[in-house]
């Protein structure tokens, strides 16, 4: 379930991140997003906030440059963060009442004023810190949305989710959980291969690895089928 985009210059289909955007990877150093490959252990956080590393399993989308994209610009000052994701993802803020569990929002519903979680000086902590903008930016460096087995994901040191469409994290991650079981038999089955990130194997091999994930593509046509239209994100999916 990935989309970006507001008004007459999004495009047709799209991703979570801007292909410049970059992740802390468990072996050290950063990647950037668009260059992860399966197996890739990145930083993430469980639904406490505490942090882990989680395997990279697959892009839910997957747009290559020069695809342009319009992104919401997600910024903060202590400490400085700039985070680039698309109108229908989820990203996590501090509710008002008690800050101690996560609340997965649009991207397009985030306002100054709110708090979001950050990566700690020496990179072992959470923090919460307060959006001072938010702005509009479009790109041409192609969109990109991973998906975690933890199914969250820090990228360019803020707390994500891996999912977007519906404004329910646990709700997204409980619908994967058939892709995450699928994952983990092919790993027991053959050690080591990550040559089938899309799990069909009827699938071609472009259909693998470039636009909407056929997975995502199935729960966005359940979902509207059983859920009312207003829980889903107008900018949700491609038609």
């Amino acid at each position: 379930m990935a989309q970006c985009g507001k008004n007459s210059v999004a495009a047709k289909s799209g991703g979570c991140f801007p292909g410049s955007a970059v992740v802390n990877l468990e072996r050290g150093g950063t990647k950037l997003v668009k260059d992860l490959i399966p197996g890739d252990r990145v930083l993430a956080a469980d639904g406490q906030g505490q942090l882990l590393y989680s395997e990279f399993l697959a892009f839910l989308d997957q747009e290559e440059p020069p695809i342009h994209r319009v992104f919401y610009v997600i910024e903060t000052q202590r400490p400085r963060t700039r985070l680039l994701l698309t109108a229908a993802h989820l990203l996590f803020v501090a509710p008002q009442q008690n800050h101690s569990q996560p609340q997965p929002v649009f991207a397009s519903r985030v306002r100054p004023g709110h708090l979001v979680y950050v990566l700690g000086k020496g990179g072992q902590t959470l923090l919460q810190a307060v959006v001072h903008r938010v702005s509009l930016q479009e790109e041409a460096s192609g969109a990109y949305a991973p998906l975690t087995a933890q199914g969250t994901i820090l990228v360019n040191q803020v707390l994500a989710s891996c999912y977007a469409v519906i404004e329910e994290h646990k709700w997204a991650h409980w619908a994967f959980a058939p892709f995450r079981v699928a994952h983990t038999l092919l790993a027991m089955l053959a050690p080591g291969s990550h040559s089938s990130p899309s799990l069909s194997p009827s699938a071609a091999p472009s259909e693998s690895t470039a636009g909407i994930h056929w997975y995502s593509r199935l729960l966005y046509r359940i979902g509207r089928w059983v859920l009312d239209s207003d829980m889903l994100h107008p900018l949700g999916m491609a038609s």
